[in-house]
């Protein structure tokens, strides 16, 4: 019984693991801040904005509107600017950068 009992305990653990690793269910993933807004920052511009709780990306592309831009362009370029957000939710109080064309000078091309 004690067996049983260890190796069901060991394999929820390694489960919960490797969920923290593949999905990134922990909050605020660390991730340095220069690295995220390093890739483009040259040619594109983008806002630094709070979220509050129940934000969601859609909601703040519609607080922020941008016309000259397709919305799976700016989602792109929105993940990379907040490469932490591609397999977690965004939660309150959360610092996101939202990118805009009418302030870029050039699209970023890797």
């Amino acid at each position: 019984m004690r067996i049983l009992l260890i190796a069901v305990l060991l394999f929820a653990t390694i489960h919960f693991i490797r969920i923290d690793f593949t999905e990134g269910t922990i909050p605020l993933a660390a991730f340095q801040e220069e690295a995220a807004t390093s890739l483009c920052k040259e040619e594109s511009q983008y806002i630094a904005v709070k979220t509050v709780e129940g934000d969601t990306i859609e909601s703040l592309f519609a607080l922020y509107p941008d016309a000259d831009i397709q919305f799976i362009d700016r989602l792109a370029e929105f993940y990379t600017l907040n490469p932490h957000l591609e397999k977690q939710e965004m939660i309150g109080n959360e610092k996101v950068y939202i990118p805009l064309s009418s302030l870029r000078e050039e699209r970023c091309t890797k």
